[in-house]
């Protein structure tokens, strides 16, 4: 595998050993956790891959589609997307819009990363109850969807579900930045 920030090759290891904590090291809850998060992207996109070759076929050969087909690929984008977040929260490698990376050194620098991945913590609790509140609305409206009748509330729990995986990959950041800091001031 090769790290998207440095170009570092890596085998043995989710994350790069260069830009990132090393794999082995960084406990047991974070390691199950990963490899949840990888597995369940990976059957996401897997079925929505399939889903649309199978409407694809469907529509060319039959000329009929799955019932409800498009519905269910539309929520699996969203799952597929905030999966994905998470996994690029864990590795520092999501978007950011930081003016200050560039002006501040040093340990500096590495405070003004603890609080940055602090305050996205807190903005994304804040986001994961706003979605809590609006699946709950969805599953008053009793809502349900084509594909095999599903209640619409339960494709959308993603969103609640997704912003938690991306608040605990922002807290786990800040807490091992936290660490190195400490590390560094005890040797």
């Amino acid at each position: 595998m090769q790290c998207l920030k440095c170009g570092n090759d890596f085998d043995y290891m989710y994350e790069c050993p260069i830009c990132s904590e090393v794999w082995r090291e960084s406990g047991k809850f974070n390691r199950v956790f990963t490899k949840v998060e990888d597995i369940l992207l990976e059957l996401f996109l897997g079925a929505m891959v399939l889903t649309v070759l199978l409407q694809i076929l469907m529509r060319n050969l039959f000329q009929s589609g799955i019932s409800g087909g498009d519905d269910l690929i539309r929520h699996l984008v969203l799952w597929v997307a905030f999966f994905g977040a998470g996994i690029a929260t864990r590795s520092n490698s999501h978007v950011r819009i930081d003016v200050l990376t560039h002006l501040v050194k040093g340990r500096v620098r590495e405070y003004k990363d603890i609080i940055i991945n602090l305050f996205s913590f807190v903005v994304c609790l804040i986001l994961m109850i706003a979605s809590c509140q609006f699946v709950f609305i969805e599953y008053q409206a009793h809502g349900h969807s084509q594909f095999l009748n599903l209640p619409v509330w339960t494709m959308e729990i993603v969103m609640p579900l997704g912003y938690l995986i991306i608040a605990i990959r922002f807290a786990h950041n800040s807490l091992s930045g936290l660490q190195k800091i400490l590390r560094e001031k005890t040797k």
